[in-house]
């Protein structure tokens, strides 16, 4: 979103704030829910989706029934001779798309492991305008459900928020996405930390901000408080990797830090030099994530 029409979306949520802040709050979740690349199209993105789609004609592709529409799924088989039996699944960033995983997916592939990739609710191929960490988690449910049982779970920014959920398995999910083990790369810790960067961003108000977080917390049936990644996974009792770099300025790497120290399960991985998006692409986090979810 940029120039005059963000400047106008920003104005309009500060009055807003003002004069109707249920109002507002209400056009916030919308907006929240809704994926946009701040960033807009660009050639770079451009030409990781080309690559990605390139090398995703490899994998089988699937549709996963999902609500009202469906899921697309994309699953890699390794070399016969070399299949451990093993499935790991993909989760992906916010405004991005399975495509984006595919460094992670080749890696794996190559150690013998089974790969499922898929968008998320209202990305990519998948149907659906609107999503958000309980609606995502429940499309993680069905293509574990479908295609699983996993092994581990990979996941990206946003994806680790939607893994957490799953992992919890509470309301709104039916239960728990069984797994043993959880790599966790440039993620958040804290869904509150999400949500108020996006109210500075939008120009929330503090009725309109609370107003916000309460209809998102109330699709969940839960706090925001009790929204926290690390908090979740050390619950969980599986051993989580932790990688983040140091220089990400998106997700701030504290965020790393507190996630791996939440519990005596979980393990940082710190990097330098690789920001948020790089990150992905880097083969030293390609292969120590490969080398954990072959620890026993």
């Amino acid at each position: 979103m940029k120039g005059l029409a963000f400047k106008a979306l920003r104005t309009g949520m500060q009055v807003g704030s003002v004069l109707a802040p249920q109002t507002t709050g209400r056009v916030a979740l919308r907006l929240f829910r809704t994926p946009f690349d701040p960033m807009g199209p660009n050639a770079r993105k451009q030409a990781v989706v080309e690559e990605g789609r390139q090398a995703f004609a490899a994998a089988e592709s699937h549709r996963i029934p999902f609500g009202a529409g469906h899921v697309q799924a994309y699953r890699f088989m390794p070399d016969p001779a070399q299949d451990r039996g093993e499935t790991v699944a993909l989760v992906h960033g916010w405004a991005n798309q399975a495509y984006f995983m595919r460094s992670f997916a080749a890696d794996l592939v190559q150690a013998g492991f089974r790969v499922l990739a898929f968008d998320l609710p209202a990305h990519g191929d998948s149907s659906g305008r609107v999503t958000d960490p309980f609606d995502s988690a429940r499309a993680l449910h069905a293509l574990a459900a479908e295609l699983g049982p996993l092994h581990g779970i990979v996941a990206y920014s946003f994806g680790g928020a939607v893994t957490a959920v799953a992992i919890e398995g509470t309301a709104p999910l039916a239960g728990p996405v069984p797994a043993s083990r959880i790599a966790l790369v440039s993620v958040p810790n804290a869904i509150e930390d999400v949500t108020r960067r996006f109210g500075e961003l939008a120009g929330l108000g503090p009725r309109a901000q609370t107003s916000f977080e309460d209809q998102l917390t109330s699709r969940g049936g839960r706090s925001l408080d009790s929204l926290r990644v690390g908090r979740i996974l050390a619950g969980s009792g599986l051993p989580f990797l932790v990688v983040h770099s140091r220089d990400d300025r998106e997700i701030p790497f504290a965020d790393g830090e507190k996630l791996a120290d939440a519990g005596g399960n979980g393990v940082l991985y710190p990097v330098d030099g690789l920001g948020h998006r790089r990150i992905l692409y880097a083969p030293e986090v390609t292969g120590r994530i490969t080398s954990f979810m072959m620890e026993r």
